[in-house]
């Protein structure tokens, strides 16, 4: 079911090692840069080594990029639950420094991603026995890839070096603003829409690989993050207007292997499945954050009774999103939450009973990056914002009738036509359709709501979470230290770390 990861665990395993140094992978065993990049076949293979740094989390990966710490756990939807983790707990409270690991395994991650995406934008124009229009697309993979992992970079730290080849003469490398670095990846993306397939042409082997869609959705969500309403709205209109994709009517089949590269599926992360996070008897792992039934007992990304609080009575994503000890799961299971900081786990990240698989490391559920269910938000969010309220509303209000599921009685339509009461009730949707989906510390930065926010949830639960953000500071996190002193001091470090 995973058709590009296998080859690619392979490649990877034999060829680049992490490391900490900034865009620095060495060459291992038989193949190197050198020898990739020279026919048609080793081409594919470097391009495919492109999508490794997608995969860095907790449970392949470790220590790696962890998405949803930064996304989630640093927002009121979630908790760490790291009792056997205190650096990430730093990271939640907002009183990590410059040596907490996971700031230098974002960095040194996604550095390595781009450097992948470098090598095979660099050297697949010159690769013969290609034809043109596979060498457009491996280059216009390449060019999201890189974009993509500049956008992960780019907001948890601001200003970053920007680097677009292959190799460095030092790593004395200054950063670049935060504009600068918006701009190369809006760059990137509109050089790589056209030339990207759609999905509907897009081969059962290929799928977990860029396509149109996954690029117009980057491009709306980069556009959206620097609060350009008119190009966020251009661009969600063009996924919507393409009719590549529809909204799935059973809202909790996008998060089932069944549901993978489903109707509403635009982009996501393809990953194994790894029969040590599992129980015979019960749900297992997802992705590290999630345990199931009698499977440790114990995860991480804990849902809030925050976040529980803010659905509507009766709402068929609570169940789909979170769930408490004795829950029936999805699967006819007994939910057991173990130590959960918070009395919840994700229902999203399990694999159900009837999802394991009889051989390890053989399937597994992908992260949702992208789907239609986001676009649609979005849209309605930037059409709101450029006085289109007819369009905003009809947006949103598919979105609550797909989460309806058919019954009338519940999530009636949003009526308001005020600008202010209809943004608000579209900021509402986005933290419910798509909790726990990593977006929405980034939302609360976007919308200037992070401090408000945060600080009030400290108040309000008496909590240390939340109480040390300080606003025009934390909507950052700092510059690794290793990375600061790998530069001898060229890196500046961001206000107030």
């Amino acid at each position: 079911m995973k058709r590009i990861i296998a080859t690619l665990l392979i490649l990877l395993a034999g060829t680049f090692s992490a490391c900490n140094k900034l865009l620095e992978i060495e060459p291992q065993g038989k193949q190197t840069t050198a020898t990739f990049f020279t026919t048609p076949a080793t081409a594919k293979q470097g391009l495919i080594a492109a999508y490794k740094a997608l995969q860095s989390n907790y449970r392949t990966n470790y220590p790696g990029y962890v998405r949803w710490v930064f996304g989630d756990v640093c927002s009121d939807d979630t908790r760490a639950n790291g009792g056997d983790n205190p650096d990430m707990i730093q990271v939640e409270y907002f009183v990590a420094n410059a040596t907490n690991p996971f700031f230098d395994n974002a960095w040194s991650t996604l550095y390595q991603g781009i450097h992948a995406a470098n090598l095979v934008i660099e050297k697949v124009p010159a690769v013969k026995g290609l034809d043109q229009a596979t060498r457009d697309i491996y280059s216009g993979e390449g060019k999201f890839l890189r974009a993509y992992y500049y956008f992960n970079l780019v907001q948890i730290f601001g200003g970053v070096p920007l680097v677009l080849q292959e190799t460095l003469p030092d790593y004395n490398i200054p950063r670049n603003s935060k504009q600068a670095i918006y701009d190369q990846i809006v760059k990137d993306l509109l050089e790589a829409e056209p030339v990207l397939p759609e999905k509907s042409t897009q081969a059962k082997n290929d799928y977990g690989r860029a396509t149109k869609g996954a690029a117009q959705a980057l491009l709306a969500r980069v556009y959206m993050m620097q609060g350009k309403f008119v190009e966020t709205e251009t661009w969600t209109k063009k996924i919507i207007d393409a009719h590549q994709y529809s909204l799935d009517p059973v809202y909790y089949h996008n998060f089932t292997i069944d549901g993978e590269y489903g109707a509403e599926a635009i982009f996501e992360i393809n990953f194994q499945y790894d029969a040590r996070f599992y129980d015979e008897n019960g749900s297992g792992d997802g992705d590290g954050r999630t345990r199931g039934p009698l499977s440790y007992g114990w995860g991480y990304d804990d849902p809030t009774q925050d976040l529980v609080d803010a659905f509507e009575p009766n709402d068929p994503r609570k169940k789909a999103t979170v769930y408490k000890n004795g829950d029936i799961l999805p699967d006819g299971t007994i939910g057991a939450v173990g130590t959960s900081a918070t009395g919840y786990l994700c229902t999203k990240y399990l694999i159900l009973k009837n999802e394991m698989s009889d051989q390890p490391k053989s399937s597994a559920k992908d992260q949702i990056v992208f789907r239609l269910g986001h676009i649609l938000l979005w849209y309605a969010e930037a059409a709101n914002e450029n006085g289109h309220t007819t369009e905003a509303l009809k947006a949103l209000n598919s979105v609550r009738e797909r989460a309806r599921e058919g019954n009338a009685q519940i999530l009636a339509d949003i009526t308001t036509t005020d600008k202010v009461k209809l943004r608000e009730a579209i900021w509402q949707e986005e933290r419910v359709e798509y909790a726990t989906e990593v977006f929405r510390f980034f939302d609360l930065v976007r919308t200037n709501r992070a401090a408000k926010v945060l600080n009030a949830y400290a108040k309000k639960y008496n909590d240390q979470k939340g109480a040390e953000f300080k606003e025009g500071i934390h909507e950052l996190f700092p510059i690794p230290q290793s990375q600061i002193n790998l530069s001898h001091g060229v890196l500046q470090q961001n206000p107030g770390f």
